[in-house]
C-alpha cells in the first residue's frame, strides 16, 4: 500500500468515527478524504468533519454496579394464570 492510499484510509477511518460510525457510508467518507488530501496539496483550508450530535456515547458501567449479581424479580399487581382443561 502506497502512502498516499495509507493517508486516504486514515483519513477516512477518522471522518467515519466523528459521525458516530455509521453503517454503508465508507464510499462517502473514502471521496471526502480524497477531496480533503486534494485540498491539503494545494493549501487550501480543510473542513474538518463534524461529530453527529444526535449519536450518543455509551457511558461504561461503574465497576462496582456492574459487579452485583442481579436477579428477577416478580410481577405484582397481575394473578397468576391457571390452567384450564
Amino acid at each position: 500500500m502506497n502512502d498516499r492510499e495509507e493517508q486516504l484510509r486514515q483519513r477516512a477511518y477518522g471522518i467515519w468515527q466523528s459521525e458516530g460510525e455509521p453503517h454503508g457510508r465508507d464510499r462517502d467518507h473514502w471521496e471526502q478524504a480524497e477531496r480533503e488530501l486534494i485540498d491539503t496539496a494545494s493549501e487550501e483550508p480543510v473542513a474538518t468533519a463534524k461529530p453527529n450530535p444526535r449519536r450518543k456515547k455509551a457511558d461504561t458501567v461503574p465497576q462496582t454496579i456492574a459487579a452485583e449479581p442481579t436477579e428477577a424479580k416478580p410481577k405484582t399487581g397481575r394473578k397468576p394464570r391457571t390452567k384450564t382443561a
